[in-house]
């Protein structure tokens, strides 16, 4: 029997339709789905630049990057290891890291969890990675190894004294993942598919990709109008390198919708309510993020926003040319996903993630 939609919905989807078709106006070659789970049921919409030549309309298994919300999936299996005892959130590094590695006093006293919520301490690139960036922003992911973080740690210096500031790491997420490995004696993706996608049916997250999910791969076109290549990882790959799809995605983020019932007393279902907890208290004087406005609440990766009638989970991406986003609300059954494909300059990094708030917002009330 087909449903009619509420008012407010398909006034929320008009909307959407209405920013997707003005932000792709201004960018040529380009795609844009949008997700919602709104109580169970999907609604998903699929842009392209008016224009676009060399780009298909994508779907909800056209594979994307999705850059920085990939942290989101490490702190997740990082919550799933906690509940099976294989790792603390109170471990120092010190613990998992080879003994070869000779660490200074304050690196080694970083514990998982400030790792997991970016008050370690630790810089958002360190030295040695941003030599790479400076080198070629293209290979600097792939050209960047294990060796090359232990440099960093040994030469590194606090921004702040660990769990006294807050400073987005990409090394440290880097550093979570690699710690997750060896203290399981796994590697990272065989991390991710035994504890998040097989229980979840994500057939499309990870990094390795088959020649299916590449035949899928939704590729951006530079300035010149040429398609461009793919980011490609090493040691850092966990805090933003894998691949998945809006059917991925949105099953993710139902997931997280479902995991807010306390009567659910499944590991997983724990363990990514776990995820979305406040992890960090903040004493007096501690240096704040300054992410979005208003009241600001650091979870495992995680970042609790207001949103009107309560509050939401949400987390951003952003590869070369790929931006996701992902929100989950916390007083009502609702997600908003949105994957887009560009080729990068300053305004998209600003406006996307302006744009699946402002959604967010809408959607939670």
């Amino acid at each position: 029997m087909h449903c009619a939609m509420s008012q407010p919905l398909a006034h929320l989807l008009s909307r959407i339709e209405d920013d997707a078709h003005e932000y792709l106006a201004k960018r040529d070659e380009s795609t844009l789905l949008v997700g919602l789970s709104v109580g169970g049921k999907q609604h998903v919409r699929c842009f392209r630049s008016p224009d676009a030549k060399k780009i298909a309309v994508p779907n909800v298994k056209s594979t994307y990057e999705i850059g920085s919300f990939s942290k989101v999936f490490s702190t997740s299996v990082l919550a799933v290891l906690e509940g099976q005892r294989a790792i603390s959130l109170d471990d120092t590094i010190r613990k998992y890291l080879p003994a070869s590695v000779d660490l200074p006093a304050e690196i080694a006293r970083i514990t998982v969890r400030e790792l997991a919520t970016h008050t370690s301490g630790l810089d958002r690139i360190g030295k040695v990675f941003a030599k790479m960036v400076y080198e070629d922003v293209r290979t600097c992911y792939l050209r960047y190894r294990k060796e090359d973080l232990y440099e960093e740690l040994r030469t590194a210096r606090l921004a702040y004294p660990s769990g006294q500031g807050w400073e987005y790491s990409i090394i440290g997420m880097g550093l979570l993942g690699h710690i997750m490995e060896l203290a399981t004696g796994s590697s990272y993706e065989a991390l991710l598919k035994k504890t998040l996608c097989q229980p979840l049916g994500l057939e499309d997250t990870g990094y390795t990709l088959s020649d299916d999910q590449i035949s899928r791969m939704v590729r951006a076109v530079d300035s010149d109008g040429q398609l461009t290549a793919n980011w490609y990882h090493d040691v850092l790959m966990p805090q933003g390198g894998l691949r998945s799809t809006m059917h991925d995605m949105l099953t993710f983020a139902e997931a997280n919708l479902a995991a807010r019932r306390e009567d659910d007393g499944s590991s997983l279902s724990r363990a990514l309510r776990r995820t979305r907890e406040q992890h960090v208290r903040w004493p007096e004087g501690f240096r704040r993020p300054d992410i979005v406005q208003g009241e600001f609440v650091q979870g495992l990766a995680w970042w609790r926003i207001p949103v009107p009638g309560g509050q939401a989970w949400w987390h951003n991406g952003a590869t070369l040319h790929y931006q996701s986003a992902v929100g989950v609300c916390d007083n009502a059954p609702v997600a908003v996903v949105a994957m887009t494909s560009y080729y990068r300059n300053l305004l998209d990094l600003e406006a996307f993630p302006v744009l699946h708030r402002e959604w967010l917002r809408q959607a939670c009330q």
